[in-house]
């Protein structure tokens, strides 16, 4: 028997892991981030955005990624407003700030709402494995975790609130690995997407990536909780995976 690792299964039509989403362009990064998977964690326990405890759950947890699928690349043009027109010729606005083009449109209806072109991308028809496993002192104990995920307590999405999952984010929780990474290279292959089904593709390897101090990737993408939504660094180790088909 070796130490409990949760797996959890990010697969949808759209996934989206923002790495420098604070403007207008929001990206997303090739595979699911350690502080989306926090927030995705954080939703399932009934965490608010800045408990302190999403903090402490990134400390606590070392995170492992596979990928199974990895999806394509989807830009999607969108525009934004800070205000909405209402039924009743008003307008419906935040409530802290009104903008400048808000005070120019009530003094002058006639004038043309302004609008910030904001581009989004899209991870469309990729799947991932997620593995969670205790390195550090938590409040919460894993299986806790991973009971909260199964019954959460808000919906899960998969980095951005429209991006719903397909199937049951949970996958297992289990100590028949030795470890995170030997679940990265031991648990089961599984994906559902079209290609999947239609061609039955099965990868002879993949790629993962593990949480590791002295690793020679570092990614922005711990959890810290601040106004300004600025990330800490993740060191991470790229693994080439095998015979899990």
């Amino acid at each position: 028997m070796g130490s409990p690792v949760l797996l959890l299964r990010l697969e949808g039509p759209l996934q989206s892991w923002g790495g420098r989403s604070r403007w207008d362009v929001r990206d997303t990064q090739p595979e699911p981030t350690k502080s989306g998977v926090i927030g995705l964690l954080g939703c399932a326990m009934g965490l608010e955005r800045g408990d302190s405890r999403l903090e402490e759950l990134d400390r606590g947890l070392r995170f492992g990624v596979r990928v199974e699928a990895p999806g394509r690349v989807l830009e999607d043009y969108q525009t934004v407003t800070d205000f909405l027109p209402t039924a009743a010729r008003e307008y419906k606005h935040s409530g802290v700030k009104t903008s400048k083009s808000l005070q120019k449109l009530r003094e002058d209806p006639t004038v043309e709402p302004s609008t910030i072109i904001s581009p989004r991308y899209y991870l469309e028809d990729a799947s991932f494995l997620v593995a969670l496993e205790t390195q550090h002192h938590l409040g919460p104990s894993l299986a806790e975790i991973a009971e909260a995920v199964q019954s959460p307590r808000w919906t899960l999405f998969l980095g951005r609130k429209s991006c719903v999952p397909t199937r049951p984010v949970f996958d297992a929780y289990t100590a028949q690995y030795e470890g995170l990474e030997d679940a990265l290279h031991k648990h089961p292959w599984s994906w559902l997407g079209r290609d999947a089904v239609l061609r039955r593709i099965k990868p002879e390897r993949l790629v993962a990536y593990l949480e590791q101090e002295d690793g020679p990737y570092r990614r922005q993408d711990a959890f810290r909780v601040n106004p300004l939504r600025q990330y800490g660094f993740v060191a991470m180790r790229r693994i080439s995976v095998q015979g899990v088909i």
